[in-house]
């Protein structure tokens, strides 16, 4: 493909040669000369490349025939749409796919071999359930959906339009929720409630969102959770967020639009997190926190004091050495 084809589609302004055929796209340390790769800053350009072709920011010089772009990252993604085409769709109900006749298909709609779906789900157009996966009953499924293979979707979840579930997530399980009876023995809390998965969420392989115990646990428009993370019952996650890797959120939580959490972040029960809020890798949050701040360590601390704390950590062994040596001349002088 052409790369002025390639900056037409993107809304890019071309640099140097524009007839530089595209043969594929690559990461900048890997590309090769028939490669379109991305340098989004000028510190990466400094770097070596044997990209024939670069998409940079408005301004930059490639060194090569390139792309110049308002947001070099987000255009080189949409390159890649269309330079690597998804694999194919899933077409029509496999043999071997099990679908109640209680059950509603959409249009277009793909099952994989040992899907299932039972009484009372809907499946909403265009929408895809991989090989394997399950689909209770009465769980809801909008429109261009992707349930990748062995997910479970259990009974009564509703999920919006274009949702992305990667193979294995689990979806409205039980949530962790036990009272202790009369002699000290942990029962079962009912748990009767649902999840809802609003438009444009996408969730990450083995990650699993537990159902409320009666009302519901809700995924704002459009956030994104990585692999193995887990959200606990009755809480509620808001729109364009982003959760990475083994991020672990307890029962109840109030989470506000476009919060940002590292891997490994842990957030314990009945906390609320402000709008915008950013959150470093392995934060441990006990407590609510105000939005539009940065926070990191355990016990959770904005930026400033976290910084602070952890420089003092480092000091510590240094600090105790003296106070030891400081003890032994006070008993060397016999002193108290």
């Amino acid at each position: 493909m052409r790369l002025s084809e390639i900056a037409r589609a993107l809304g890019g302004e071309v640099v140097g040669d524009g007839a530089f055929e595209v043969r594929d796209v690559a990461e900048y340390a890997a590309a090769g000369p028939g490669s379109l790769s991305c340098a989004d800053s000028l510190d990466r350009l400094k770097s070596p490349t044997s990209a024939g072709a670069l998409i940079v920011p408005p301004g930059a010089d490639p060194g090569r025939p390139g792309i110049r772009c308002a947001h070099p990252r987000l255009a080189f993604a949409r390159a890649v749409e269309f330079l690597r085409p998804a694999p194919p769709r899933l077409d029509g109900v496999h043999p071997a796919a099990v679908v109640d006749p209680g059950a509603r298909l959409g249009r277009g709609v793909g099952v994989g071999a040992q899907a299932s779906i039972a009484a009372g789900a809907a499946i909403g157009d265009r929408s895809q359930v991989g090989a394997g996966a399950r689909i209770g009953e009465g769980v809801t499924l909008g429109a261009d959906c992707d349930v990748q293979p062995n997910c479970v979707l259990y009974p009564g979840v509703r999920v919006g339009d274009r949702v992305v579930i990667q193979a294995g997530a689990v979806i409205g399980a039980d949530g962790f929720g036990h009272v202790p009876d009369e002699a000290g023995r942990l029962h079962k809390f009912p748990q009767r409630g649902t999840v809802v998965i609003e438009d444009d969420v996408e969730i990450g392989a083995n990650a699993t969102i537990a159902r409320a115990a009666l009302g519901e646990t809700r995924i704002g428009r459009g956030t994104k959770i990585d692999n193995l993370v887990q959200i606990g019952h009755n809480s509620i996650v808001g729109a364009d967020c982003a959760l990475a890797g083994q991020v672990g959120i307890s029962g109840s939580v109030r989470i506000g639009n476009r919060v940002l959490m590292g891997g490994q972040v842990g957030v314990a029960d009945h906390v609320t997190i402000g709008d915008g809020a950013r959150l470093a890798a392995q934060t441990g949050v006990n407590k609510s926190l105000e939005g539009g701040k940065t926070y990191l360590d355990a016990p959770a601390a904005e930026a400033g004091e976290a910084r602070r704390r952890l420089a003092a950590y480092r000091r510590l062994p240094e600090l105790l050495r003296r106070v030891h040596e400081l003890e032994e001349k006070l008993r060397e002088t016999g002193k108290p």
